[in-house]
């Protein structure tokens, strides 16, 4: 297939070189530098992966996505309960969604000022010329030089949420013979961000060059280079918050006086982008991309196998611990305590010093930093076409290629001043690499795990529009094919298929969708959206335990999701009203969780050690898998705008929905095959727990409703100003699922735990509701027009009444049984509660620009 297409490429191309029609004039290219206010706390969960997306929504027409972008950006608020993996990004028409878990490859672009002013945005299964897309739409940007608009902005911003501090310069023009070029960059940068110990270093560039070869034919060359480092704040327990306040970060500490987190995200992802456009007027034109990219990722942690955990926030170091105990020491609750409230960071000299009596005594270090590393090699290739058949009828098509090769590792990054390093699992201590046993590493060196994913999408599809006075009608059909295969390059100790080769897993996945829209009327539309999306699982679906094992789930399908909504759209002369009703049914969704629990299957107590620590003799490290989930999302959209003036405007939005598990999916767990796991009931290190019992439980995807209203004025002299209030509710802690098996009441031999309280278990398995909060924002600005081109301030402050809230949380799971999760119940203050995300207090964002 490929091979046709680049034939059908070269004809068209010889064909058209040397048409002689006039060339493109740099004086038509549109105007398309702004800044754009998208914050990293959005984009960004605990994990460094993209988390929520609203911010993309700001560059909408839309009123309702549009307030979703400016106005809800900081509490994780999902467009009907969905998450980044339901939207589509292209460049030049190349998917940017990794094949790793379906997110897009945001930092690839960050901070790049002027591709955002080239973004187009479907509406949720709105039509696309370049991809099928997914449930939220397509958003699609460019790097043409030609259609950038031939001009310099040089721009500053000062902020307190992510970074502090950023600059930013963009020019586009054009030279003889039709040559365009553009070259943005720009550095954010800062100490801190509203969370204490979140340094922001980041610098991004674009260079990009197009030719016109004639009036139809034109090369494009970009480079994208987008490296950043910054430092990453943690979830913790209410206990902890309560000690501290919102803008706790445990990740660091002082060393030598200066800040010093931990837990540090790294990207550095160039990519090379190659197009080719033919266009012929506005009747037929035609998209080739290839898309080059080698780069990596990393994740900074501290490393234990010699030492006690180090975590700031451990919970032996918290007062609760010392209450636990058997025979409460108040003393030590108050001395803890204190030390927490006063101090609570990571403590690096500890670790050196620690490290250094290691070496003393000739030993091994105890601690060590190392980053979680992801080495990734892209190639990637898109033709699409739009064929004008007639002035009622349109046709679009593409057809996608990507293949991936990443190499997953632990790198030594600091010895803490050790000598060397152990290469021993930290909780059992068993070998990583049976084939290198008793390996001391230093830094440089891999460690841990080792192992490669070769991974590979073709993709197409098909999609026809045709728009007639009262009815359009939209049809797209969509195809692709996924491969996943892992390779072991460590014989990690207790996984016999740790080493080698996995079988290769192949998916075929299909699309379809439906658009219609009526109109009564110029003012009155009833617009109606149904899809059919299946989606191939993404790597981490497929393997569970990639790190160590080339496991496969083995009912793995593809998963499903059947998508409608029903819109009325009103347009008056002064006002305007969209409302839409949403049904989405998902099925066979596979969700993956790590963590270490007590209790399988048996109602031992916790036992205290004689060094004072409370321990149970069934606990494991698990890797969980919830299996062949079901997901409905049901729910009302609102979005109004009222002209009370020229200059004053009235703008309301609502968001009403309700998003749940529809059924009772497997749990499945995974953990090293030794013998105490199989003591446990552990077969091969793998236990079906069967069915878990959470049908009805909602998801936590951020509030499930939410409401704002917004006063804006704009003067006829170029200022503005803006007021809104911004209420939401119904936002729910992730539940444990484990809790909601036959684990959780049962004995190890399947007999129910003896003196069971059903109310107790009921309240165990109650879901919690996080608190309603409101915020309001302020944002402005002014504009003049000068003799040598154009400057603006502008400034947003969000929560101004600075209300602490959550955006999210995680039920712990560590108590795996009714036993241990009494045990917690009885305490004063639990040793594993839940874990929150908070948002920002009152933040400011500030910019002033100039363009010439």
């Amino acid at each position: 297939m490929l091979q046709a297409i680049m034939t059908l490429y070269a004809c068209v191309f010889v064909c058209e070189l040397y048409a002689q029609d006039s060339i493109k004039s740099s004086k038509e290219i549109k105007d398309v530098f702004s800044i754009v206010n998208l914050s990293d706390d959005d984009l960004n969960d605990e994990s460094g992966e993209v988390a929520n997306i609203s911010g993309i929504f700001s560059a909408s027409d839309d009123i309702y996505l549009n307030t979703i972008g400016f106005e809800f950006q900081g509490v994780y608020y999902n467009a009907r309960g969905l998450g980044a993996d339901q939207v589509t990004f292209l460049l030049n028409g190349v998917n940017q969604n990794r094949l790793y878990d379906d997110r897009p490859a945001w930092s690839n672009w960050g901070g790049v000022d002027g591709i955002y002013r080239t973004q187009e945005l479907t509406e949720p299964l709105g039509a696309s010329e370049k991809s099928f897309g997914r449930a939220l739409g397509v958003t699609s940007l460019s790097t043409r030089a030609s259609v950038y608009r031939a001009g310099t902005r040089v721009a500053y911003a000062r902020s307190d949420r992510s970074y502090q501090n950023k600059a930013s310069v963009n020019h586009a023009g054009s030279l003889p013979n039709n040559w365009f070029y553009v070259v943005s960059a720009s550095r954010r940068w800062g100490n801190e961000g509203y969370r204490e110990g979140t340094f922001y270093d980041a610098n991004s560039l674009m260079l990009s060059v197009e030719k016109y070869l004639n009036n139809y034919h034109s090369l494009n060359v970009s480079l994208l280079y987008t490296p950043n480092r910054r430092g990453v704040a943690g979830s913790y327990t209410q206990e902890v918050f309560n000690l501290k306040d919102d803008s706790y970060n445990g990740n660091w500490g002082y060393q030598n006086g200066k800040k010093r987190n931990a837990r540090v995200k790294t990207v550095e992802e160039p990519l090379l982008l190659f197009t080719h456009t033919y266009k012929k007027s506005d009747v037929f034109r035609w998209e080739n991309s290839l898309l080059l990219q080698k780069g990596t990722t990393g994740y900074s942690r501290i490393d234990y196998n010699g030492g006690a955990n180090p975590d700031a926030a451990y919970y032996q170091k918290l007062p609760s611990y010392w209450l636990s105990r058997n025979t409460v020491d108040f003393e030590n609750v108050y001395r803890y305590q204190q030390a927490f409230v006063n101090d609570g960071q990571l403590d690096w000299d500890f670790l050196y010093e620690a490290n250094a009596e290691k070496n003393a005594a000739g030993e091994n270090a105890a601690y060590v930093l190392y980053d979680d590393k992801r080495d990734e090699s892209r190639i990637q290739f898109n033709s699409n076409i739009t064929q004008k058949i007639n002035e009622a009828w349109q046709l679009n098509a593409s057809v996608d290629y990507r293949n991936t090769v990443s190499e997953n590792y632990a790198e030594v990054l600091d010895l803490l001043g050790g000598n060397g390093y152990l290469d021993v699992a930290s909780f059992t201590l068993v070998q990583s690499d049976l084939n290198n046993p008793n390996r001391v590493v230093t830094e440089g060196d891999r460690f841990k795990y080792n192992y490669k994913v070769n991974s590979s999408n073709v993709s197409g599809f098909v999609q026809t529009k045709w728009k007639g006075k009262k009815v359009e009608l939209l049809q797209a059909l969509g195809l692709s094919y996924a491969t996943h295969q892992r390779e072991g390059v460590y014989n990690y100790e207790n996984y016999t298929d740790a080493e080698g080769l996995s079988k290769e897993v192949d998916l075929l996945a299909f699309q379809g969708k439906i658009n219609a829209l009526y109109k009564f009327s110029g003012r009155n539309l009833v617009d109606f959206k149904s899809a059919y999306i299946q989606k191939s699982p993404s790597v981490k679906q497929v393997f569970p335990n990639a790190r160590v094992s080339n496991a496969t789930l083995d009912n793995l399908e593809t998963e499903n999701l059947f998508t409608n909504s029903l819109s009325y759209i009103r347009r008056g002369l002064n006002y305007n009203i969209k409302l839409t009703g949403f049904y989405n049914l998902q099925s066979n969704v596979t969700e993956t969780g790590f963590y270490f629990a007590e209790g399988f299957g048996t109602d031992a107590d916790d036992t205290e050690t004689n060094a004072g620590e409370l321990l149970d003799e069934n606990s494991l490290f698990v890797q969980e898998v919830l299996n062949g989930a079901k997901k409905k999302y049901i729910g009302l959209e609102l979005g109004t705008s009222y002209d009370i003036s020229s200059s004053i405007k009235l703008i309301g939005v609502m968001g009403i929905g309700d998003y749940s598990y529809a059924n009772n999916p497997n749990l499945l767990f995974f953990t090293e095959d030794d013998t105490s796991a199989q003591n446990l009931g552990f077969v091969n290190g793998e236990k079906d727990l069967g069915a878990a019992n959470i049908k009805g439980k909602k998801l936590s995807s951020g509030p499930q409703q939410a409401f704002s209203l917004k006063l804006a004025y704009t003067d006829p002299s170029y200022w503005r100003i803006n007021v809104s209030v911004n209420h939401f509710r119904n936002n729910y802690v992730d539940i444990a699922p484990i809790r909601y098996t036959s684990n959780f009441v049962n004995e190890i031999n399947g007999d129910p735990i003896k003196n069971l309280d059903q109310n107790l278990v009921s309240l165990f398995r109650k879901q919690e509701q996080l608190k309603n909060f409101t915020l309001v924002n302020l944002s402005g600005g002014k504009s003049w027009r000068l003799n040598t081109g154009y400057l603006s301030v502008f400034w947003t402050v969000q929560n101004v009444l600075g209300i602490d809230y959550q955006t999210g949380g995680f039920s712990s799971s560590r108590a795996a049984n009714y036993s241990e999760q009494l045990n917690e119940y009885n305490r004063e203050e639990p040793l594993f509660g839940s874990r929150y995300f908070v948002g920002n207090g009152r933040t400011f964002f500030t910019g002033i620009y100039y363009s010439f």
